[in-house]
């Protein structure tokens, strides 16, 4: 088998953008590295702008490659090798240890939110999945831990709300990520005016805002909300895989290329509705993720090896991932900096100083020798 071939020199892992001062996208870097094919599954992944990519069809034997424009927006390949479960050991080690400084919040609201939920921002990263009753947010809480929603130790899920409070659930992987399986908003027991508030959400490291069809004015006022306080948000349209599979329906012939087209064709949708609700509230659209629940659980099992590799098919499963490790580690990251500059800042002022108090202890000495 054979490489992915171009730059050799751009592999990065959680590499800040001098220029926007944001951490890029660590799937990017890694389509842009050479990197040999490991023994890992093959994954099918329609990817936007496909043309980053640069595997040839010998360079994945023994499977049938769609290559190309699907819809205008997508294309198709098989992919030996998901970038994230290359540096998923880093990442590991990465979150072995405690965040680096705790989230700058009000004291009073922190200790209501420890008092009230059991939130802990000095010893973990806190993402907390929100959204609209009915949307699937426990199932997303549940594939991002790469768990069964039958797992003995996943979220409760149903067809109506079962979520009432806050719930935590550490991640099995990533021993300092927390990730909290929020009550739907709007519902008789959380009002949407004071969702935000009542919740803590301004305590957590990041948002994922689960989808239904479309964007719900909920949605759109938690994210403004989010980003008021400075909350790195990420959308994701949930249950694409019930989507695609009535699209594929309509085709006949090879099964990757209905789904292909099917996938085409689901995301100009997306793309034609919520894309432009996020635009118009001035939300970034490259946050948005197409996500099928059982995808991301089969992805990330395969990344941690809790069962055996397999084909999987995925869209932003794996682009999903890497954004929300990048996110809470590039807000704790932001902050840290922020205080170590302000640290110098302090050390410089109390230097210049003692340097003014010397200089005019010096000529009242110098007035009194006169």
């Amino acid at each position: 088998m054979g490489q992915a071939s171009s730059s050799p020199n751009s592999l990065g892992f959680f590499k800040k953008n001098p220029l926007t001062n944001e951490y890029e996208d660590m799937s990017n870097k890694f389509t842009k590295a050479t990197m040999s094919t490991l023994a890992v599954p093959v994954i099918i992944v329609a990817y936007p702008m496909l043309n980053a990519y640069t595997f040839q069809d010998s360079d994945i034997t023994g499977y049938r490659i769609v290559d190309g424009a699907i819809g205008g927006v997508l294309g198709v390949i098989g992919w030996p090798l998901a970038p994230i479960m290359a540096i998923w050991g880093a990442i590991q080690i990465n979150f072995k240890e405690k965040p680096p400084l705790p989230l700058p919040v009000p004291a009073e609201i922190l200790q209501k939110a420890q008092e009230e939920i059991n939130l802990n921002i000095s010893l973990f990263y806190n993402i907390a999945v929100v959204g609209c009753s009915g949307t699937g947010k426990s199932s997303i809480v549940n594939a991002i831990r790469g768990y069964k929603d039958t797992h003995p130790k996943a979220s409760k899920v149903g067809e109506v709300e079962t979520t009432e409070a806050p719930m935590p659930f550490q991640h099995p992987d990533l021993a300092s990520m927390v990730i909290w399986d929020m009550p739907g908003v709007g519902t008789q027991s959380h009002q949407r005016d004071t969702y935000f508030q009542d919740n803590y959400l301004s305590c957590f490291d990041l948002l994922v805002i689960v989808l239904g069809n479309r964007l719900m004015q909920d949605d759109i006022d938690i994210a403004l909300q989010a980003k008021e306080h400075r909350i790195p948000i990420l959308f994701v349209r949930s249950k694409s895989d019930q989507a695609i599979a009535s699209k594929t329906k309509r085709h006949e012939g090879d099964s990757y290329y209905e789904w292909a087209t099917a996938v085409g064709e689901f995301t100009i949708e997306v793309r034609d509705s919520i894309f432009t609700q996020l635009r118009q509230h001035h939300l970034n659209t490259k946050k948005l993720f197409i996500v099928s629940a059982e995808s991301l659980r089969m992805f990330v099992a395969a990344i941690n090896k809790q069962e055996e590799r397999k084909a999987i098919e995925t869209i932003d499963e794996e682009r999903f991932m890497t954004s929300l490790i990048e996110g809470v580690v590039a807000k704790r990251d932001y902050y840290q900096k922020q205080a170590k500059l302000e640290e110098k800042r302090k050390k410089k002022l109390d230097k210049k100083r003692q340097k003014d108090a010397s200089s005019l202890n010096s000529n009242q000495s110098n007035l009194s020798a006169v």
